[in-house]
């Protein structure tokens, strides 16, 4: 067996777990909303605290090994001098740096690590997770606005067909089909988009609100 299926199974192996991972990852953006809106020192405020960062922690161990994901797509990466590779280099560099420290952070949070570089490392996974972000994001902008192109491009296509009565009896339906893939994968981007802005804002809230203990505990 080759080294590159070795790292192919485990990928697949390691898969298995995003169902978890992403059922995980709403039940603590609820629970954070949920803090956000109750009253300081209610119980309530303090159950669902306890809860996201229970939650937290538990993200952190089913993600173990989760870089490979991206350090398989910087291995398959066809390095030129064009803007998108440079933004893919920084999406997979970012996430798989981001993931890889969390692992630390996940046995300094155990106690299997000692806890004294706790910050340091937590704020270096948080920047790499930014970095991360803004290269999947402007990746994503750039297939969206693709999609928009070939969705617009297909519909004039579509348009000018139908207004021809003859031609309007007999288009054809793999043109309509193809033109609602189109139309589902742009809704798609976008909303995976949404989502990693989401996301980033959380991650750069982390950053801030570190800088902000750090500077209160001087």
């Amino acid at each position: 067996m080759s080294k590159g299926d070795t790292l192919d199974r485990t990928i697949a192996f390691l898969q298995k777990r995003e169902g978890i991972d992403k059922t995980l990852k709403i039940v603590r953006y609820t629970s954070r909303l949920v803090v956000a809106v109750s009253p300081p020192g209610s119980d309530t405020r303090k159950r669902f605290d306890a809860l996201q960062s229970s939650v937290g922690t538990s993200r952190k161990a089913y993600r173990l090994g989760k870089f490979l994901q991206d350090v398989n797509s910087l291995r398959r990466m066809r390095l030129g001098g064009n803007s998108l590779a440079l933004l893919e280099l920084l999406a997979y560099a970012g996430e798989g740096t981001y993931y890889f420290l969390d692992q630390f952070l996940w046995l300094m949070k155990a106690g299997f690590l000692p806890k004294h570089q706790e910050r340091a490392v937590a704020k270096a996974s948080a920047w790499a997770e930014v970095l991360g972000y803004v290269g999947s994001i402007a990746l994503s902008s750039h297939k969206l606005q693709q999609l928009s192109a070939q969705e617009a491009q297909l519909a004039r296509k579509v348009q000018a067909l139908m207004k021809d009565e003859q031609d309007g009896q007999c288009i054809d339906g793999s043109l309509l089909r193809q033109l609602q893939l189109l139309r589902s994968a742009r809704l798609l981007r976008l909303a995976l988009i949404c989502q990693d802005l989401a996301d980033s804002m959380t991650a750069v809230n982390d950053i801030t609100g570190e800088a902000r203990a750090g500077a209160w505990q001087r």
